[in-house]
């Protein structure tokens, strides 16, 4: 069993260890996305009045979406059909304005983690590799633990050998396994819907997730009436704070509204509401009420991003991230350098 595990673990390390040192690398950049973003921000919410001054703002450019600023990312951030996009002050001004994922540093960086610039068929790969990871750290785990008297706390190879390298990657890989199953199984159940789907059904009943689920009606279109629409999420939950709005993709649907209420783990919210243009609620989810297995998905992507909402972990999760990240990547592309040169020049290696 032991030989076998080293062969499965030597064999997929080989095989996908570059795309994981790419997730690692680039998912530590995201990590840090407001401190290095090359536009000026001011770290707060938007008022009442702001938002309806960056609202009208993105109107103008045909938005799919727009997100309001935050005191974590203090730029409203408009999503435009065919991956452009742009950022809006709070005082409406447009800041930037792009037109692919390739105009800007941080949207390619997004685009390469979450679809691996190969867009749906890219994602799929990137929740796959997730779950590579996370039998990676199990396998490793045991294979480890027969030689856990030899472990010794060091990042890097104490030389540039093979067999330096494959006690660094042992060892490294003890280190931040915790983190790296947090990062790879977190990562890996928000991208595949129907594993995370079926790890979280126990946690509810089956009519609870039917209903939940359940989809809004569609209403006669109507020119929005933001200041009413606004008002008319305050009056449902007055706690909550507005943070995103989603335009109707078809004629005749409903303006969406996702909001954020003081309890919830996520920055940008899950409590949603569909509106009609005038202001009339149509349907309604408070993600507080949730069902449990719901309540439990909605934790991924916090924990995933070290974005927990007014939470002093965030750092600190957000730091112990980084070097997992930075970890994956080390560990990803030294597996496949000394998995390959050992494929590739064995006569050189009995020669010597």
């Amino acid at each position: 069993m032991r030989a076998l595990l080293r062969l499965v673990h030597r064999w997929l390390g080989g095989l996908v260890g570059l795309g994981l040192a790419v997730l690692g690398l680039s998912g530590t950049a995201l990590l840090w996305k407001p401190w290095w973003v090359a536009v000026d921000q001011v770290p707060r919410a938007a008022t009442h009045a702001e938002s309806l001054v960056i609202i009208a703002a993105a109107q103008r450019l045909n938005p799919t979406h727009v997100i309001l600023p935050s005191a974590d990312f203090g730029l409203a951030q408009v999503g435009l059909f065919h991956g452009g996009g742009a950022y809006i002050s709070h005082d409406g001004r447009l800041l930037a304005k792009w037109n692919s994922v390739w105009d800007r540093p941080e949207t390619l960086l997004f685009d390469l983690h979450h679809h691996l610039l190969m867009g749906h068929s890219g994602e799929i790969v990137s929740g796959w590799l997730g779950l590579a990871a996370t039998l990676f750290i199990v396998t490793g785990l045991m294979l480890w633990w027969p030689t856990r008297g030899t472990f010794q706390w060091r990042p890097l190879p104490a030389r540039l050998t093979r067999a330096a390298i494959v006690r660094n990657h042992r060892d490294l890989g003890v280190m931040l396994a915790a983190p790296l199953l947090l990062a790879a199984g977190t990562g890996a159940l928000m991208v595949l819907k129907p594993l995370a789907d079926a790890v979280m059904a126990p946690l509810s009943a089956p009519g609870e997730l039917r209903s939940w689920h359940a989809k809004p009606p569609l209403a006669k279109a109507m020119v929005p009436d933001w200041p009413m629409l606004l008002a008319a999420a305050t009056k449902q939950f007055p706690d909550a704070e507005t943070r995103i709005i989603v335009w109707p993709k078809t004629r005749g649907g409903l303006l969406q509204l996702r909001l954020r209420r003081p309890q919830e783990w996520h920055p940008n919210g899950r409590t949603t509401l569909w509106l009609a243009g005038n202001g009339t609620m149509v349907m309604k989810r408070d993600a507080i009420g949730a069902p449990t297995a719901i309540r439990a998905q909605n934790m991924l992507y916090p924990l995933h991003a070290a974005r927990i909402a007014d939470s002093p972990l965030s750092l600190p999760l957000r730091v112990g991230l980084t070097v997992a990240g930075l970890g994956l990547t080390l560990l990803g592309g030294l597996a496949v350098m000394t998995f390959w040169h050992r494929a590739l020049w064995p006569a050189r290696r009995q020669a010597r």
